[in-house]
């Protein structure tokens, strides 16, 4: 995985970031998301540690607790695209799951 340089983060933050999508991307998904908590307690403002830690709760089926993650994320950066998509995917899910 290549380093990407996100301003204003901490490095400390974007390695624990780093370490996390290593660990999901080879299905460590409880893993990944501890990583991703301590990277958003580091950096409170990391809008995309936010939205993996969403990720992974929903791959992890805790859908009510992704869309909190993802709504954050949306908080910190309301131009960002990729939360709210995320969001609508699993409330539509849910919508069609209740059918």
């Amino acid at each position: 995985m290549e380093w990407l340089y996100a301003k204003a983060i901490p490095i400390e933050a974007q390695y624990l970031y780093r370490k996390a999508m290593e660990l999901s991307l080879k299905g460590q998904t409880g893993m990944a998301l501890n990583y991703f908590r301590q990277a958003v307690v580091i950096a409170p403002r990391y809008s995309q540690a936010y939205i993996q830690m969403g990720n992974c709760l929903a791959r992890l089926g805790l859908y009510t607790e992704a869309i909190e993650k993802y709504q954050r994320a949306i908080h910190i950066d309301p131009s960002s695209p990729e939360p709210r998509k995320k969001m609508d995917h699993i409330l539509s899910l849910q919508e069609n799951g209740k059918k």
